[in-house]
């Protein structure tokens, strides 16, 4: 398994390789023993199922996005770990900006896990070098996305570039002033 982890206070968020992608694409009992944790009934959330090939082909003609795409989130409770959700950025910095998406199943909503693990996926970006802006979009509907951007330090800035999003954001700076 790759290196380059994030640990979080409940979690392990593991970037996407070409050989975890590889094993999901196998199956369910495949990608458990690439993450070496439970991958329970549910997984994977619907708005992932299509970006799993996407993001191996880009993985595989650039290694380099290692950690600029998605990330697997394993909960961490005693001696049992289960696959709980995902989330990442669409591609390295562009213009010093980039975008994040995630999803949590949905036994697992409501407790704090996706505060979590964007939190630190956030830390981590702002953590390179060049990333001055990182983006979200959600549905206007969905409160509980629009909660979880808002914990994390993310601003209104107005419609999505789909119809019925709406884009959140925080700047670098924010983020520097929150860590003093």
């Amino acid at each position: 398994m790759s290196e380059q982890r994030i640990r979080t206070a409940h979690m392990e968020l593991i970037p996407g390789t070409p050989e975890i992608l590889k094993a999901e694409m196998e199956g369910s009992e495949a990608l458990a023993a690439a993450l070496e944790a439970k991958v329970i009934e549910g997984w994977p959330p619907e708005i992932w199922k299509d970006a799993v090939e996407e993001f191996l082909i880009r993985l595989e003609r650039h290694p380099g996005l290692t950690g600029w795409l998605n990330w697997y989130w394993i909960l961490v409770e005693d001696d049992t770990r289960t696959l709980i959700g995902s989330g990442g950025f669409t591609g390295a910095p562009f213009n010093g900006q980039l975008m994040i998406g995630y999803s949590v199943l949905d036994r697992y909503q409501h407790q704090g896990y996706g505060t979590e693990a964007v939190n630190a996926l956030v830390n981590w970006a702002f953590s390179k070098p060049g990333v001055q802006l990182i983006v979200a979009e959600t549905h206007a509907g969905n409160k509980g996305s629009i909660r979880l951007l808002e914990k994390c330090g993310f601003e209104y800035r107005g419609k999505g570039f789909e119809n019925g999003t709406i884009r959140y954001a925080i700047p670098r700076e924010k983020w520097l002033l929150a860590k003093k």
